[in-house]
């Protein structure tokens, strides 16, 4: 058999699959579908499949290049929110916040078994509604936090020093310097967490999982171990492509404007830097050649913070959900690969650009 033949299966696969770190878990998505898998602290494995459809694919209109770079930004935002959610709710998390929020409004003593059952149905809406305002709170304090450090803040002190020295163009590149500096100190510093830390673990087997898949090797703990947990396809890496893309886009922007009209055309021109930034990320994932290598290096480098050298068992939860969300075509070419069936490349291209949407997924 011919080597060419032998690499088609493992390029057919590439782009196929993606995902994300959850509570004590890992997300994956293939095509379609969406797996969870998560292990409670019994130990036991627990998991959950469903479907999934993209505006993308809804829409034809939202595949024209740039503006499909915004609109999966916005699908893996909702996805990644939703998936988080759950695999908290596969943890039995909300159970035990419901739990706490009867036991501080119980009443001892009920006379009415009448009564008793609509004070605890009142107690679990009441449980559920606290869980539903923690949540919208802390994603609005996330985007005026983002905000006030990867907009203003760069911006403002860039303008202090244009104060100082004359600097020109240059107020562009130290603004994005600054953003990557502060990106770089939020990881390190988040990642002092104990909870953090074990996310950022299960970060590293999703990538592991995946390069284990996607160069055709047996979904094993062992031969995931093989693997390197720095993938160009992370959201990490989209988050640096982001921010050098954004250096570029930020010269437009006259030097004489000032700190809030600078900061404002700057969020205004945000979408433009999503979509060029996710048309580089899926240039990136199918190319191999110096000027990629150049331009991903920085966000392979910062996955040094972002993901952690995973535990056995952790890999076994990534490679859990991996072959759940796997559909029964990317089965069928991985089976074809074991036995040396040749595999058609012009499929495999259509595979690839059916799951586009999956080269940002990977959790940051």
């Amino acid at each position: 058999m011919s080597q060419k033949t032998s690499q088609n299966p493992a390029k057919s696969r590439l782009g196929t699959v993606g995902g994300q770190a959850v509570i004590e878990g890992v997300m994956m998505k293939s095509e379609n579908n969406i797996a969870i898998t998560v292990r409670r602290e019994s130990g036991e494995l627990v998991t959950k499949k469903r479907n999934f459809k993209s505006i993308r694919s809804k829409h034809k209109i939202f595949n024209i290049p740039v503006l499909r770079g915004l609109i999966n930004f916005i699908d893996m935002l909702v996805l990644s929110m939703s998936t988080l959610n759950e695999s908290m709710e596969m943890l039995g998390l909300d159970e035990q916040i419901n739990d706490k929020s009867k036991d501080v409004s119980e009443i001892p003593k009920i006379s009415e078994e009448e009564n008793t059952e609509k004070k605890d149905e009142i107690d679990e809406k009441k449980g559920s509604s606290w869980i539903l305002v923690a949540s919208v709170l802390g994603i609005i304090l996330g985007v005026a936090l983002s905000f006030a450090l990867f907009f203003f803040l760069p911006t403002f002190v860039g303008k202090q020093i244009e104060k100082v020295i004359e600097i020109g163009w240059f107020l562009n590149l130290i603004e994005g310097v600054l953003k990557l500096i502060i990106f770089v100190i939020y990881i390190s510093l988040v990642s002092l967490m104990k909870d953090i830390r074990r996310t950022f673990q299960y970060h590293g087997a999703e990538h592991m999982a995946v390069f284990c898949y996607e160069k055709g090797d047996e979904l094993t703990v062992e031969n995931v171990k093989k693997h390197s947990r720095f993938h160009p396809r992370c959201g990490t890496s989209f988050m640096i492509v982001m921010m050098i893309v954004g250096i570029g886009i930020s010269s437009i922007i006259p030097l004489s404007f000032g700190v809030g009209l600078r900061v404002l055309v700057k969020f205004s021109l945000f979408p433009l830097v999503i979509g060029l930034g996710f048309e580089f990320i899926k240039f990136a994932g199918k190319h191999d050649n110096l000027i990629v290598r150049i331009i991903s290096a920085p966000g392979l480098w910062v996955q040094r913070l972002s993901t952690r050298k995973p535990d056995d068992a952790q890999i076994e939860v990534a490679i859990s959900s991996l072959k759940l969300a796997v559909s029964e075509e990317n089965q069928k070419i991985t089976e074809s690969d074991n036995i040396g069936e040749p595999n058609n490349e012009d499929n495999a291209d259509n595979i690839n650009d059916a799951n586009d949407e999956k080269l940002s997924l990977h959790q940051r």
